[in-house]
């Protein structure tokens, strides 16, 4: 059975209209979305939050070498 070369022709036009489109689709969602932060940039940042946190002496924050929980004096 031969395959109509009018259809193949179709069912490849038709092909590359979808995947023309979803090019567009996707183009049009990433000119919208805000571009994001590589992840080594992300880790560092979050590295450094967590030892400003960790220097800041807030109360409540457990001491890992004394045991017990750090309170400031009244």
């Amino acid at each position: 059975m031969d395959m109509n070369v009018y259809v193949a022709e179709w069912l490849v036009k038709e092909r590359i209209a979808e995947a023309r489109a979803a090019g567009a689709r996707d183009a049009l969602l990433h000119a919208h979305r805000p571009p994001r932060q590589p992840m080594r940039v992300a880790l560092g940042l979050a590295l450094i939050r967590l030892g400003r946190r960790i220097q800041s002496g807030r109360p409540g924050v457990a001491d890992p070498l004394a045991g017990a929980i750090l309170r400031p004096p009244c």
